[in-house]
């Protein structure tokens, strides 16, 4: 009997949290003691607890609405100025025709920057920052986007000093450190999949059975929202991975 597992990693914080809060409501359900993880189950009640603390310490910072705003707007120029660059893809001159080749090479190679979280949005933006200023400065200029181009740079410092200025904020107050908690409570997660696994090894299926059932079923409909998630952002209108797909 196996219990399936998910990738973490890819969970941005209220996607981990919900995960957990199934897995939390579930393990009640058929009872700790019942499932012979009570120990384990306590220590993992403790630290989601603690993260909960820390998303609730992030929810509430006045800074939050401003950075969500900030950084719709800087996913508005970055759509902007592809699409700013899509419309030369057409163009009766074959310089700028190969100007805009040229540039979504380049998109393509950061791919979707608009839909990766947050800090890698923020890193990935002053590196395409970088080849726009610099080898690609001749097609940017030949299209007539540099506008385009210095708004974006804008908008992400803009962002990038907000994040700045919540960690100031949040700096002073006592905290939680939400990765080492997430961290920390995943391992204990594991523990408790470990554990199940072993006893039903050990005394058999049928006291586990219909809790792994359960979760496995939840487990593989959470991963497969998160797939599709995944697809829906590459094949968004807006990717630039998508505007170079050939029609079907």
């Amino acid at each position: 009997m196996k219990i399936v597992r998910i990738d973490f990693s890819r969970l941005h914080n209220e996607e981990w949290f919900q995960f957990f809060t199934e897995f939390k409501v579930l393990a009640v359900k058929h009872n700790p003691d019942t499932l012979d993880i009570a120990a384990l189950f306590a220590v993992f009640l403790t630290l989601y607890a603690e993260v909960d603390k820390g998303l609730v310490v992030i929810r509430k910072s006045p800074l939050t609405e401003k950075m969500n705003n900030a950084d719709v707007r800087r996913d508005q120029t970055y759509r902007g100025l592809i699409e700013a660059v899509r419309a030369f893809q057409n163009h009766f001159s074959e310089e700028k025709r190969e100007a805009a080749r040229r540039l979504f090479i380049v998109f393509d190679t950061f791919g979707n920057l608009s839909v990766k979280p947050a800090n890698e949005e923020t890193a990935g933006i002053y590196n395409l920052l970088q080849e726009l200023n610099g080898d690609c400065r001749p097609q940017v200029e030949l299209l007539g986007v540099s506008d385009w181009v210095k708004q974006l740079e804008t908008d992400n410092d803009a962002y990038e000093a907000l994040v700045r200025e919540r960690n100031t904020e949040t700096a002073a107050r006592p905290q939680i450190r939400l990765a080492e908690k997430r961290t920390q409570a995943q391992q204990v997660y594991a523990q408790i999949v470990e554990r199940i696994e072993a006893l039903a090894i050990v005394h058999g299926e049928t006291a586990y059975a219909p809790f792994v059932g359960e979760w496995n079923a939840f487990v593989q409909r959470y991963s497969h929202t998160l797939s599709q998630r995944k697809g829906r952002k590459k094949n968004s209108p807006d990717s630039p991975d998508a505007a170079e797909q050939p029609a079907q």
